[in-house]
């Protein structure tokens, strides 16, 4: 019998800390946002702080919507995967830039595209 309390004790233990440590699942605990959602964050990040009309607004979804596509037809296990990305963001941001006229605008978006870049991840050395 204290043989059977030590094995459920040490297995409470374990479920405890197991649970403790979070969702997994890769998306560290976060719900996926849908693409319409993530779309919409991408636009509201990059022109945070830059006011757009309706057409510059149409276009930027459009771009945005583009650049998220062909980024998922990439194949992330492609050991040149890394440089397609880069090369699809690089394009995407120039379409994007290319909707601002003002010097200002176009300053702000590069500092708002550079803070996109990093994901707005908290922590950890990913």
């Amino acid at each position: 019998m204290k043989k059977f309390g030590a094995v459920v004790g040490l297995l409470m233990a374990v479920v405890g800390s197991a649970s403790a440590q979070g969702g997994g699942g890769g998306g560290g605990g976060r719900a996926q946002m849908s693409p319409e959602v993530r779309d919409s964050t991408t636009l509201a990040r990059a022109f945070n702080g830059i006011t757009l009309n309706a057409d510059q607004t149409a276009k930027a979804k459009t771009v945005i919507v583009t650049a998220r596509e062909a980024l998922a037809a990439l194949d992330r296990q492609a050991p040149d995967f890394a440089e397609k990305m880069g090369a699809a963001n690089n394009t995407r941001n120039a379409d994007l830039k290319a909707l601002v006229s003002s010097d200002a605008d176009k300053a702000k978006l590069d500092e708002n595209l550079a803070a996109l870049g990093r994901g707005g991840r908290r922590g950890g050395g990913r």
